[in-house]
Order: structure tokens, then C-alpha cells, then sequence
């Protein structure tokens, strides 16, 4: 017969680690998307012009459209004025086509109206009306305003004016000891 089995004896320390094996190789890589469609590059080309009238421009006459007029080009490209009056474009696109003008009532301004406006190739463009209200003789208006065309290549905008007052005009001033002169 066997006898009893003794008392287990206490456990012994850990070894040491082992080295850490060999990388494994890289996967295979996924393939390529397809490549996109080029976009269309863009060298913009700016057309613009600014153009003056050192003279003053008497309305036509009470109640009738007068077109304002144009004696010295500040600066210009591809655009130009024809005829004296018409700002023409060669090229099709957008064009922002603005004004400021020197408006004078010379005599019975108080309440006069003033209306301005736009022509595209001589038709009255429609929304862009403008009305000026003079207080008295001799005060100057100076309104800026500008217009958003969408024009083709030889197309043209002239400005107009009107008053029921025959004593309005788009006035030019001469220049003072200290400052310039101003266009009409």
C-alpha cells in the first residue's frame, strides 16, 4: 500500500521573456480608383472702362429724354464709347455698367424730379429707373448707381435723362485753387 502524498512545495519564479519573432510581410495593396475628369482651367480676362465728359449737358427740354455724352476715355479695355454716347462692349458676357453724374437744377429746382435710366442698342431698358428730387437752385446731386448687363459682343448701353424742369443739366465744374475739375 502506498502512503500519504506529502505537502505540494512552493511554486518557483517566472522565467525570463522569450525574443519577439520576425515581422510578417505586408499585404498585397488594393487597386487604384479611377481617375477623375479635368476640369477646364480658367485666365480670366478683365474688360473694363471709364469714361468722362468735361462739358455741361443741358437737358433737351422739359419732358424730353436727353442722352448724356462721353469726351475722354480715363481708361479702357475692350471697351469704348461710340457715337459719343454708347458704351460699347466686343466681347459677350456680364458686364457691370454703372454711372455718376453731377445733376444740377439751375433755376425752380425746388421739387424738381430728375429721372434716369438706361438704353441697351437704343431701347429703354426696363428696372432701371432712377428718380432725383432737387431741393433748390444750384445744389448738386450726385448719384452713383450700378447695373448688372448681360450683353453680346457689339452690344451698347447709353444713359438718359429727363426732367419736367427745362433748367437741368449734367453740370461740369471748372477746377479751384486747391482741388480738380469735375466731369459732368
Amino acid at each position: 500500500s502506498s502512503g500519504t502524498s506529502g505537502t505540494s512545495g512552493a511554486s518557483g519564479t517566472s522565467g525570463t521573456a522569450g525574443t519577439a519573432g520576425t515581422a510578417g510581410s505586408s499585404g498585397t495593396s488594393g487597386t487604384s480608383g479611377t481617375a477623375g475628369s479635368s476640369g477646364t482651367s480658367f485666365v480670366g480676362v478683365n474688360y473694363y472702362g471709364s469714361f468722362s465728359d468735361s462739358t455741361t449737358q443741358p437737358v433737351s427740354g422739359s419732358g424730353i429724354p436727353t442722352i448724356w455724352t462721353y469726351n475722354t476715355t480715363e481708361l479702357s479695355s475692350d471697351i469704348l464709347v461710340v457715337s459719343g454716347s454708347r458704351i460699347k462692349v466686343n466681347n459677350a458676357g456680364v458686364y457691370e455698367i454703372g454711372y455718376s453724374a453731377q445733376v444740377e437744377a439751375t433755376q425752380n429746382a425746388n421739387g424738381t424730379d430728375i429721372i434716369i435710366w438706361a438704353r441697351k442698342n437704343g431701347n429703354d431698358e426696363s428696372r432701371t429707373t432712377s428718380t432725383i428730387t432737387m431741393a433748390g437752385n444750384g445744389a448738386y446731386q450726385l448719384p452713383f448707381v450700378a447695373y448688372q448687363f448681360d450683353l453680346q459682343a457689339n452690344d451698347y448701353i447709353e444713359f438718359a435723362f429727363l426732367s419736367t424742369n427745362p433748367n437741368v443739366q449734367l453740370t461740369a465744374l471748372p477746377s479751384g485753387a486747391n482741388y480738380p475739375a469735375a466731369p459732368s
